[in-house]
């Protein structure tokens, strides 16, 4: 699973310009805004209230892109993006990962995503990717809709965190009935 792991890191990154990433000392001078795409702001502008908190609010990378300068002007010269991967149904928030190798089409395009880094680096702001390594999208067991971890030996045995004092279930165990990466 490592080997594939990295592959699909490897893709998210030939969507981003690596060569210019900071390192841990240039990282800490830094004060990061964190922010959940779909929740920044939309690509036109709209500011309504969104209809259904638990769904997909209308929040883009170009939405973001236009927020760079209010984010600066709050004193942050970084931003810290929810996670980019296609997300099982209605998962905004990019914690419910079934593609690794598609960017979530909900928050725009790969050139979306270039641009707006484009953007935060011309005026200074660096760009943090949150990634998910733990688990995947409420797919229950059926791992056929999963890319690339798509068969059972990527998974810890299914069973559910019921106890958080036990140390065993909290690592190997499910959250929320999301499959747990081995």
């Amino acid at each position: 699973m490592t080997v594939r792991f990295l592959i699909a890191i490897l893709l998210v990154g030939s969507v981003l310009d690596l060569s210019n990433a900071a390192d841990a000392n240039a990282w800490r001078s830094r004060s990061i805004y964190q922010v959940l795409t779909d929740r920044i702001a939309r690509t036109n502008g709209d500011t309504s209230p969104c209809g259904n908190l638990g769904h997909y609010c209308g929040g883009t990378f170009r939405g973001l892109q236009n927020k760079l300068d209010y984010i600066k002007s709050m004193g942050f010269d970084a931003i810290w993006i929810s996670p980019i991967p296609k997300n099982q149904g209605q998962d905004y928030h990019g914690y419910g990962a079934v593609d690794w190798y598609q960017i979530n089409s909900n928050f725009g395009t790969p050139q979306d995503l270039r641009n707006l880094v484009s953007a935060a680096h011309s005026k200074g702001m660096f760009v943090m990717l949150d990634v998910v390594a733990n688990h995947v999208g409420s797919v229950d067991l059926d791992f056929s809709k999963v890319r690339p971890f798509n068969d059972p030996k990527h998974y810890h045995t299914k069973c559910q965190i019921n106890n958080w004092n036990d140390a065993h279930e909290v690592e190997y165990c499910r959250l929320a009935n999301l499959p747990d990466l081995d």
